[in-house]
């Protein structure tokens, strides 16, 4: 298979930009561009005639000065969807900065092994296309410390030089490029200094991944570049942006695949046994403390949410007041130097932070099923058309997989052969299993399964099949049809027939939802390498193009963080998180109370609060006959709705002004959920002061047992609050007040208090206080008479700490 170079209009548009840039630029060449030995890349336009240059390419591309961000600095940012073309963009762009100005020296950076791998692939399968262009092929190499002499070449040749190099490569100065102690320097200083010499153009692939921080911004700079350009689809950093094609117009004029968004998210789960460890935070005496979230029992039914600082030994229990986490008292938080942190609890439980502790196998399953499901539909159209289908599935853990009692690798064995049988009748043997999996992960030296880029290069066979033999992966005789990846190939790997994707993740999503997305986005290829596109009356659902995207959330918090990641981009004028201001210095809004000595002293104010002080206790009596009955009726009455799991379909789509969604359809379908052993007698009799003997009687006569045990903690909160509202019902109507003997002593009054509101009235006059914090208007204005009133002595506002029990 060759893969076909096509001339895209919108790719074109975006060589011109950078081309343009250099209008009035003398052509490079022997005499005008060379130093000693050294053949480098000269500027002979002035700043300000680059500037003229920008804000003319600017206008031509419909953009303000506003969204080009104009700066005087040689940085250029180039802007394109993920899936547009961006690496044969910038690859075109150089041939046609060498055919029209003579430059010569070119570094493209990269951030990652998977982004390297496929910028040297783009280059050797285009290279013969190119050449038939362009009539030269630049000579390009990887940057290896071990093989100098290409640099040397690269420092000293007239013919055009691409160096492929990571950030890792020079950014510390123990690496070799930097090293002014060495045998084979060129003209006795370091390599750094000699490739400076050559004022390299700089291609910037990915900047946001890491070349902008404060160090990597210094090493580039030591490369002493020309220009540098910037390309990505998310910039972080935007320095006069010249060109911009944005999702909503790759979109719109098709030059992406559709979208379509399955999703599969349990309802009805509350008080099911899930923690989450947030974060692991070191106070200032080094003590590590953890924020979890969890489910907390509350008034208005069960919360998920996060904790406050635990420290050790703290029960989560206690502070969830939920019973179900009675045995989760934590034992050991660390933070370790190298790794992530992690809390170890007494009853041998471990999570570390981004984990989640729940069973998951369930909504693993049910993705896979989905995702196989929609796989073989695809891979039946598709195939007649000679176009092979893949799918990627992002997972938690490497673990999860990779072992045999893996969830996920288990799980998508059993719905693998569920699927298949449905599709082809029959079921599949191992052998065929096996062999449509592909994986990025790989064996380090101790055992362990990682997808790191550095182990990955050991496991060569999957290596070269993922990241370097596209046109191997597309063929259709390569039994490869699922790849799982964990993270790695989260940005610069992609692929133009992955047609489905499954985010297989404890939390939401441990990449941003553009980058999975990203994944699957380029137009399919068919067996001899041609685009397949859509035609434009083609009807919705029935595209060529179309990716089907599988995530364990709903639609709604999918889309919104979807929506969110663009609006951080693109501007929008709710984007972005809102702001506390914090308050440095002086606080305007706070405002000192005083106490009115004069009138807190006097005999009438003292004979007014010794009355008033008095500590009451209170006793009830109901009829406990009466209440066990009503009791036993009122909870056998309680229904619990099922756990369940909902699968929705929805698809994305682009009209006149902005992105909009269209559902396609929903079904449910019930699975079981996991609890922690709890003691529903003692529960009960704890939270309604009922003695075991009575509560024990309410249990034993309930006939809806199934109830209960679709969510027992849901069941107790229930029960609870109808057993309460009996009480209130069965209480004979005799409250009986006692005073216990205690009062509220004189001594809570403080002399002065602070309160950080707008919300005060002056009350000089008659006031216990000279001001009062005010509620209401009603507050307010009873305040102000009662200031001027004659007959009034003195008044308050009952403070904080006067509490009656009820």
């Amino acid at each position: 298979m060759q893969l076909k170079l096509e001339n895209l209009p919108y790719q074109q548009q975006a060589i011109d930009s950078v081309i343009d840039l250099f209008k009035g630029q003398e052509k490079n060449g022997f005499d005008n561009a060379t130093l000693a030995d050294i053949r480098t890349n000269f500027l002979t336009l002035t700043p300000d005639e680059l500037q003229e240059n920008i804000l003319q390419i600017v206008q031509n591309n419909g953009l303000s000065q506003d969204e080009a961000e104009l700066s005087d600095i040689k940085d250029i940012c180039i802007e394109m969807e993920t899936g547009t073309g961006k690496t044969l963009v910038y690859i075109k762009t150089i041939y046609q900065l060498f055919k029209t100005y003579g430059f010569s020296k070119f570094i493209i950076l990269v951030p990652s092994v998977a982004i390297k791998e496929g910028v040297k692939k783009t280059l050797e399968i285009f290279e013969k296309q190119l050449d038939e262009i362009y009539g030269f092929t630049p000579k390009y190499f990887e940057y290896d410390s071990k093989q100098l002499p290409k640099v040397r070449h690269f420092i000293e040749e007239q013919h055009p030089q691409i160096m492929i190099m990571t950030l890792q490569s020079f950014n510390s100065d123990d690496r070799i490029l930097n090293l002014s102690q060495r045998e084979d320097l060129l003209h006795n200083i370091p390599y750094i200094e000699a490739i400076a010499k050559t004022n390299p153009i700089i291609i910037m692939d990915e900047p946001q991944e890491g070349m902008d921080t404060e160090n990597a911004v210094k090493r580039i700079d030591a490369l002493n570049p020309m220009i540098k350009f910037r390309y990505s689809a998310t910039h972080k950093v935007v320095k006069n942006r010249i060109f911009r094609l944005s999702p909503y117009e790759s979109y719109k004029k098709r030059l992406v695949k559709k979208i379509k968004v399955l999703t599969v998210a349990e309802k009805n789960d509350e008080a099911s046994m899930k923690i989450e460890l947030e974060k692991v935070e070191l106070s200032k005496k080094g003590n590590p403390t953890a924020i979890l979230k969890a489910w907390h029992k509350t008034k208005n039914g069960f919360s998920f949410k996060k904790t406050k600082k635990l420290s050790q030994n703290s029960s989560l229990e206690e502070a969830t007041c939920n019973v179900i986490y009675k045995d989760y008292t934590i034992e050991d938080i660390a933070k370790p130097i190298r790794d992530i942190g992690y809390v170890k609890f007494k009853n041998g439980a471990k999570l570390h932070e981004g984990e989640v502790a729940k069973d998951y196998s369930a909504i693993f399953g049910e993705q896979l099923y989905w995702l196989i499901d929609t796989h073989f539909r695809k891979k039946k159209k598709l195939s007649e058309m000679g176009i092979k289908t893949l799918s990627l599935i992002f997972i938690d853990k490497v673990d999860n997989y990779i072992k045999d009692d893996g969830v996920i690798k288990k799980a998508f064995v059993k719905q693998y052969m569920r699927v298949y049988e449905e599709h082809h009748g029959g079921v599949p043997d191992e052998d065929h299993i096996k062999s449509v999996q592909g994986y990025y992960f790989a064996q380090t030296g101790k055992g362990d399964f990682t997808d790191s880029e550095s182990s990955m290069r050991n496991n060569k066979k999957l290596f070269d099949l993922i990241l370097k033999d596209k046109e191997e992966l597309l063929k259709q005789e390569n039994p490869v049809e699922f790849i799982f990846s964990h993270s790695a190939l989260g940005v610069g790997w992609d692929n133009p027939n992955v047609f489905n994707i499954a985010t297989l993740n404890q939390s939401y999503s441990e990449i941003k939802k553009r980058q999975e997305i990203g994944r699957g986005l380029r137009i399919c290829v068919n067996q001899k390498g041609q685009r397949v596109y859509d035609e434009e009356n083609t009807i919705e659902g029935e595209e060529v193009n179309l990716l089907t995207v599988i995530p364990n959330e709903t639609y709604e918090t999918f889309v919104a963080q979807y929506q969110e990641e663009i609006a951080e981009v693109y501007g929008s004028s709710d984007a972005g998180a809102t702001t506390r201001h914090e308050h440095k210095g002086e606080d305007k809004s706070a405002k000192k109370i005083k106490r009115n000595d004069k009138l807190f002293e006097d005999s009438a104010f003292r004979e007014f609060w010794h009355r008033l002080s008095q500590k009451t206790e209170f006793v009830v009596y109901f009829d406990e006959k009466r209440l066990i009955e009503e009791s036993i009726k009122s909870l056998d009455a309680i229904e619990i709705p099922d756990h369940l799991m909902q699968i929705s379909l929805v698809s994305l789509h682009a009209d006149d002004k902005k992105f909009d969604t269209k559902f396609e359809g929903t079904e449910t379908k019930k699975i079981v959920s996991n609890f922690a052993p709890m003691d529903l007698v003692e529960e009960i009799s704890e939270s309604t002061a009922l003695g075991y003997r009575a509560v024990f009687e309410i249990i034993s006569k309930l006939t809806n047992y199934d109830q209960i045990i679709k969510n027992p903690p849901r069941f107790l909160q229930e029960a609870v609050r109808k057993i309460k509202i009996i009480e209130m019902d069965e209480m004979l109507r005799a409250l009986d007040y006692q005073k216990s003997g205690e009062q509220f002593d004189l001594s809570l009054f403080k002399k002065e208090i602070v309160k950080h509101t707008e919300k005060i009235q002056e009350t000089p006059q008659k006031g216990i206080y000279d001001y009062i914090v005010w509620d209401s208007g009603y507050e307010q204005n009873f305040a102000k008479e009662a200031d001027n009133d004659l007959e009034v002595v003195c008044f308050l506002k009952l403070p904080d700490f006067y509490k009656i029990p009820t």
